[in-house]
C-alpha cells in the first residue's frame, strides 16, 4: 500500500523540521519476506527524512533475512521495529507502523532527541534519572487512538532520560498475540517489566512516573 499523507501535514511536519538542532539516527529493522507493514514504514521514516533539513535524519534499515548482528545487539524481536537514538544511544522504540496518530509521536521524539534535551518536570526526571536497574515500559496503542500519544510519549521521554529504561509503543493490532498475553482490552494500555505493573488509560505524567517507580521497586 501506497504512503499517502495530506499536503498540509507534510507541509506543518516540514516546519516544526526547521527547529532541529543535531542529527537523530533512525534503525528500521525489517522483514520484507513476511512483514506487512514494513515497507510503508519505511516509506514514512524515508518521507520525514525529505521533510527535515539535509542530513538531519539518518537512516540505517536492517532486514531480517541478512542477519545482521544488530537484531541481537538491540534485542529486535519483531518486525517492523523503529529505534531512535542522538549521539548517545537509548531505546525509544516503536514496535509496528507508526501511523494515525502515532505518526505525530514519531515527529515529536524526532525533535526531543534533536535538541538532546528530556522534557519532563523537573521533579520527575530528578526521580527517573535515579533508576538504576532495568525498567521496560510498553504502551499498546491503534492508530485510531488519541488518547495513545501521551501515554507513548512519556514512556519515550523517561527513555531519553535514563538508559536503563526502554520506552516502547506496541501496535495491538499488528501484534495481537502480545496483546492478548497482557489482556489488552482497552488502549492505551501500559504494561511495565512483563506486568509487574501495569495500567490502562492516559495517565497523567505525575501518575506515570508513579507506576514506573512503583515498578522499579519491585524489580
Amino acid at each position: 500500500m501506497s504512503l499517502d499523507v495530506d499536503e498540509n501535514i507534510k507541509r506543518q511536519v516540514k516546519e516544526i523540521f526547521q527547529h532541529m538542532e543535531n542529527i537523530v539516527y533512525v534503525k528500521l529493522f525489517a522483514d520484507k519476506d513476511r512483514c506487512l507493514t514494513c515497507a510503508q514504514t519505511k516509506e514514512i521514516i524515508e518521507l520525514l527524512a525529505e521533510l527535515a533539513p539535509e542530513n538531519m535524519i539518518d537512516i540505517t534499515v536492517y532486514d531480517q533475512e541478512d542477519n545482521p548482528p544488530e537484531i541481537q545487539k538491540y534485542n529486535v524481536e519483531r518486525f517492523p521495529t523503529i529505534l531512535l537514538h542522538g549521539e548517545k544511544e537509548h531505546d525509544v522504540v516503536f514496535t509496528g507502523i507508526p501511523s494515525g496518530y502515532e505518526f505525530g509521536t514519531l515527529v515529536e521524539d524526532i525533535l526531543d532527541i534533536s535538541a538532546r534535551k528530556v522534557t519532563l518536570k523537573s521533579e520527575n526526571l530528578e526521580k527517573v534519572e535515579k533508576i538504576d536497574k532495568p525498567i521496560k515500559i510498553q504502551v499498546f496503542v491503534t492508530p485510531t487512538c488519541p488518547y495513545c500519544t501521551s501515554a507513548v510519549r512519556i514512556a519515550h521521554k523517561l527513555a531519553m532520560a535514563n538508559p536503563n529504561i526502554i520506552g516502547e509503543m506496541v501496535e495491538a493490532t499488528e501484534f495481537p498475540q502480545l496483546a492478548q498475553k497482557y489482556y489488552v482490552m482497552g488502549v492505551p494500555k501500559t504494561v511495565i517489566n512483563e506486568g509487574a505493573v501495569q495500567f490502562e488509560g492516559a495517565y497523567s505524567e505525575d501518575q506515570f512516573v508513579e507506576k514506573v517507580m512503583e515498578a522499579y521497586k519491585k524489580a
